[in-house]
């Protein structure tokens, strides 16, 4: 266990929660004034699939015609694996086999990944004979579309999704603590571009003494130049002053190949290098080059409950490997179309010859108000 610095820890800490707290602003307020001023692209584009009625509910204009003859009408949020993921105000998200369905109409413009590797962007529609065929967007030759050969069917709008998360939080591990918790993340997803935005600070006193100062931040770029092929670049920036790191960086870019990428699930390997920097408050500090490998993965169990893993390993030359991993558990309650409450529990992980606290990974429960916008 690291002995703790003899200073007084917690001066000079309100200055980094207001840092924080802006920093935070920037991620999540910034989309949604770009969201706003874009309502030419993202707002148009958004409103064509759905419509707001007198009362306030929301009309869908997908639609789903199965073999048996029954048209279902929503949202279309994604094809893969042979299944159809259908949502609506009117009953719950929708999973139905696509042997079952005869042909389905896009209002929205949609993604088409086939077999062959090839990205299509158009409408579906149904000819006179109810057979189902795509139009190209910007015009061209109408094809026939089948279930047979179509590997996924996305609806990716340049819109941000956004969700911020303040509450309490409980950390077990290196330290039994209770503290004060805000999160913020914020997504971009485009046919071809991802953006992502990540951002935590945890922060604890006892008896007016500093006994937890964890904050990390992470902006990643992903450019998609084959349907399931992408190149990545990211910076890391992430401190603990209860575990002697007062700052580690990395800078990364990789290749990237995607096995899947829906609204709710998510599996992706990356390869590539780092530059990686730590400064730590006792211990000698340390830069380094490094090859990068890294596995993604995200799953939604039932309506309620996501689970999200990042596992990242550092190979240096000097045989001091590094391994990172989180495992998140997040349940959320919806109170209401913006707001709910959230419960998660996120396992950390950090090994390495130069970082101090190697004793196990840290424990943390976070309950709190969670906000999407």
């Amino acid at each position: 266990m690291v002995a703790k610095p003899q200073e007084n820890r917690s001066r000079g800490m309100p200055g980094a929660i207001v840092c924080f707290a802006a920093f935070i602003g920037i991620v999540l307020v910034g989309p949604i004034h770009a969201q706003t001023s874009s309502g030419s692209s993202s707002g148009e584009t958004a409103s064509s699939s759905s419509q707001s009625s007198a009362d306030g509910t929301i009309k869908y204009n997908d639609e789903v015609i199965l073999k048996n003859g029954s048209i279902i009408k929503g949202r279309i949020v994604y094809v893969a694996s042979d299944s159809l993921l259908l949502v609506s105000d009117a009953f719950d998200p929708l999973e139905l086999s696509v042997w079952d369905i005869r042909s389905i109409n896009t209002a929205n413009v949609v993604d088409v990944a086939v077999d062959s590797d090839e990205n299509w962007r158009g409408k579906i529609s149904t000819n006179a004979k109810g057979e189902m065929i795509f139009e190209p967007e910007g015009g061209g030759k109408v094809r026939p579309l089948n279930f047979g050969f179509v590997d996924s069917i996305y609806d990716l709008h340049p819109i941000w999704n956004n969700q911020m998360t303040i509450g309490g939080s409980q950390t077990t591990g290196s330290a039994d603590v209770l503290g004060f918790s805000i999160t913020g993340t914020s997504v971009r997803d485009t046919q071809e571009n991802r953006l992502t935005l990540l951002s935590q600070l945890i922060y604890a006193e006892a008896d007016g003494e500093l006994v937890e100062d964890n904050w990390s931040g992470t902006i990643k770029y992903d450019h998609f130049f084959r349907p399931r092929f992408y190149l990545a670049v990211a910076e890391e920036v992430h401190h603990n002053r209860f575990q002697d790191l007062k700052l580690r960086t990395a800078t990364s870019g990789s290749l990237g190949y995607n096995f899947v990428r829906k609204p709710e699930t998510l599996f992706e390997v990356e390869a590539g290098i780092a530059a990686m920097t730590e400064s730590f408050y006792q211990s000698s500090d340390d830069r380094f080059m490094a090859l990068r490998t890294a596995v993604n993965g995200k799953m939604r169990i039932g309506h309620k409950a996501k689970i999200t893993d990042a596992l990242v390993v550092y190979l240096s030359s000097d045989g001091a490997d590094r391994v990172q991993g989180v495992n998140t558990l997040t349940f959320d309650l919806e109170l209401s179309d913006r707001w709910g409450l959230e419960i998660s529990n996120i396992i950390y992980h950090y090994s390495g010859a130069s970082f101090l606290s190697t004793d196990g990974p840290d424990m943390k429960w976070i309950a709190g108000v969670a906000s999407t916008f």
